[in-house]
């Protein structure tokens, strides 16, 4: 086992997980798992739905808090950096405990992420949901939205996905694997990067500020023996904290309001086996601000 406290997560490269994690018999049936689903359930049933070879009905969520975060698309590349910021850690386990040991741990991680997309389509597919997105001239934007229909917005897998992966390194590092300064500057980073992404999709407009308690309520109820709702609630703290454009009164604002629609969900949900019941119903009665 190597000490690697030296290095920060950015510098362990992911190429290494793309060669080894749908290839190896450790994590081979892991990753396709997760491959499959993600490209079954997220890129693919978007576009039925575009072609209309599905019906599935598509919601608004526009929100009147979204006027207020500017357009930025000059955050694309932090947005794109999504799936590097899970893929980083795995990266860093393989060095840390070789290829064989770091994936095996890894596997536990891509099992959650599966479920995550799995569970996210369960209530996709009863109800589709997108947002107003402004013009852009900037091209790689264009082709991000060509690419991406833009049917799945409630709840937000960034979102889900910056939680789950906080929070799994969170409980990893509780173990006796690691040294108190690698753990430190990882999880530092973790976090921070997360918080970077999560503010990146209300910056592209690629979600509403609406989208966001959907998603946390979602993995505190799907994975709770990693995201319990006071985890959930210090990512929804950290959101839009360093926008120098946002007044504090509407930052106040906006943090109220994703927090009053979580709460709402955690509470309607007590009473349901089905954890979608309480955001479908939102919907169903949601009257969108466009």
């Amino acid at each position: 086992m190597k000490d690697l406290s030296s290095r920060p997560l950015h510098s362990f490269s992911v190429l290494q997980c793309y060669a080894t994690l749908p290839v190896r018999f450790q994590s081979l049936i892991f990753a396709w798992h997760y491959i499959f689903t993600a490209a079954t359930k997220f890129f693919i049933f978007q576009f039925l739905r575009k072609f209309g070879i599905i019906r599935t009905k598509i919601i608004h969520v526009d929100h009147e808090l979204d006027r207020c975060i500017p357009f930025k698309p000059e955050l694309l590349d932090t947005y794109l950096d999504f799936i590097n910021f899970w893929l980083r850690p795995i990266s860093m386990l393989q060095h840390k405990f070789g290829i064989r040991k770091g994936t095996e741990i890894a596997n536990e991680f891509l099992k959650y992420i599966t479920l995550t997309y799995s569970e996210a389509y369960n209530l996709y597919k009863k109800c589709m949901t997108t947002t107003k997105q402004p013009e852009t001239n900037n091209i790689r934007l264009k082709m991000l939205r060509i690419m991406d229909p833009h049917y799945m917005c409630v709840p937000s897998l960034h979102i889900a996905v910056i939680t789950l992966t906080t929070n799994f390194y969170k409980k990893l590092f509780e173990q006796n694997l690691f040294t108190e300064q690698e753990k430190t500057k990882w999880m530092k980073e973790i976090e921070e990067h997360g918080v970077e992404i999560a503010d990146s999709v209300l910056y592209l407009k690629q979600h509403s500020v609406n989208c966001i308690p959907a998603a946390l309520y979602m993995m505190t109820r799907i994975v709770p023996e990693l995201v319990s709702p006071t985890e959930a609630v210090k990512l929804l703290d950290s959101i839009l904290k360093n926008e120098p454009n946002i007044d504090s009164n509407t930052q106040k604002n906006i943090t109220e309001h994703i927090l009053f629609i979580y709460e709402r969900f955690l509470l309607e949900g007590t009473t349901e086996e089905d954890w979608r019941k309480p955001i479908l119903r939102w919907l169903e009665s949601y009257k969108p601000y466009l």
